[in-house]
């Protein structure tokens, strides 16, 4: 079964970051592929560089920037006998030290 994994954090509430954690990054993806689990994985550039587009009343809006508080910051897909699997995995996310990681089954058609 396929599970996204979707971090996101506060950046008001965010770690120190540096050295240390990208370490910890380059570990996790490591870890991932040699398990042969990793389906795909990326990041995401900073929200204010992103677009917010709405459709109300058949108009569209596009807004610079996404919405405040939590910002996605990135998302991995794995392949994974179950949930439980998953689970673990999302706690080895370095961010969700001071953020949170969803998980989420991939609807495969």
């Amino acid at each position: 079964m396929q599970y996204a994994l979707v971090y996101s954090y506060d950046p008001a509430e965010a770690g120190p970051g540096g050295d240390k954690e990208v370490q910890e990054w380059i570990d996790l993806d490591n870890e991932l592929t040699e398990a042969g689990i990793k389906v795909h994985e990326a990041g995401f550039h900073p929200g204010a560089e992103g677009k917010t587009v709405t459709v109300r009343d058949g108009g569209t809006a596009v807004e610079d920037g996404v919405a405040a508080g939590a910002v996605v910051a990135g998302y991995y897909v794995l392949d994974v006998p179950d949930e439980r699997t998953a689970v673990f995995w999302a706690g080895r996310i370095p961010s969700a030290r001071y953020g949170r990681v969803e998980v989420r089954r991939v609807a495969v058609v």
